[in-house]
């Protein structure tokens, strides 16, 4: 077996709040191999981003988080701050979600990607090496994007300069945070080009958390799709979007407009009161006394395909 370069084991994130402890992810176990580009989808709220963050020591101050994130030989939750500082950038890099905000408005471009290198040993060359990586993701006018700053940008290539700013530090994991969000059909297919190419020319893994279910099926080797906290559903892009096995993932998928746009029953429950047993059951239309009783296992159902459902708990 290929040992893992990123590994989630039994993880869990709280946060307090007035109405007591919330838990935005629920003993998810999760392994990123050497090369792969690994999508995290599921609703808003499903514990996503949360469970991104929290690799890269990333939540806020007063989160509360249990299990093992393990990088390589690192225990990330184990590192002081300090060490951290040698981790984030180096090592694992992030490509944030909001490129208006992630972009510092007064500086040129030139001046953030120099930032974004300058631990980089032995780079004599700087402004040509970044040349390299601004047509790497084909922007045709490098040297003039250099001077230029963020509000000349639009906002596809904004999110593609947030790209080259995670990976050209040379890190062996990137995580991108709804790389896509709000870009039109174009900007969306240079983004997913951009991220494809640099994986491809650097080896870089890649955790992408998308609720771009059209993106997630082009760009990822393997899937996994959480709900209330939980992962529910792991295969590979294929297999998962020709034949999805957890009711839930069957209604995201029926729920996109190439499939007729056909709504999902209820809403997300509240994470303050998730539903006993299988959270999904009140909008599942499988549901049995058992599923309102119990929590399905993590169940292998073929080889490394697995899904959290009382319909394939009888298949190990």
């Amino acid at each position: 077996m290929m040992k893992p370069l990123l590994s989630f084991e039994h993880v869990s994130c709280y946060f307090p709040t007035s109405f007591g402890e919330l838990q935005a992810v629920r003993d998810v176990s999760l392994d990123l191999y050497e090369g792969e580009i690994f999508g995290l989808i599921g609703e808003t709220g499903s514990g996503k981003s949360v469970l991104g963050l929290t690799a890269l020591q990333l939540l806020p101050e007063n989160a509360r988080v249990t299990g093992e994130v393990r990088f390589e030989s690192k225990s990330l939750l184990q590192l002081s701050e300090k060490e951290m500082r040698h981790v984030r950038g180096k090592e694992i890099a992030l490509i944030p979600q909001n490129p208006a905000s992630s972009l510092n408005p007064v500086l040129k471009i030139r001046t953030q990607l120099r930032e974004a290198v300058r631990h980089v040993k032995g780079l004599k060359d700087k402004e040509g090496y970044l040349v390299s990586w601004l047509q790497a993701v084909s922007f045709p006018y490098p040297f003039k994007l250099l001077h230029s700053y963020p509000f000349q940008l639009s906002g596809g290539m904004k999110q593609r300069i947030l790209t080259i700013m995670g990976a050209a530090g040379q890190p062996k994991l990137l995580i991108a945070d709804e790389p896509t969000k709000g870009l039109d059909a174009l900007a969306r297919h240079d983004v997913v080009e951009a991220l494809r190419n640099i994986c491809r020319q650097t080896g870089a893994t890649l955790l992408v958390i998308t609720h771009d279910l059209h993106v997630a099926q082009t760009l990822c080797n393997r899937i996994g799709v959480m709900y209330a906290g939980r992962l529910v559903e792991r295969n590979d892009a294929d297999s998962l979007f020709a034949t999805p096995r957890h009711p839930y993932t069957e209604a995201l998928l029926l729920a996109r407009p190439t499939a007729g746009m056909n709504p999902m029953a209820g809403s997300s429950p509240n994470l303050l009161q998730v539903p006993s047993g299988c959270t999904f059951h009140p909008r599942c239309p499988y549901a049995s006394e058992k599923c309102i009783e119990e929590l399905p296992p993590w169940t292998e159902y073929e080889r490394e395909k697995y899904v959290r459902c009382f319909l394939y708990a009888s298949c190990t």
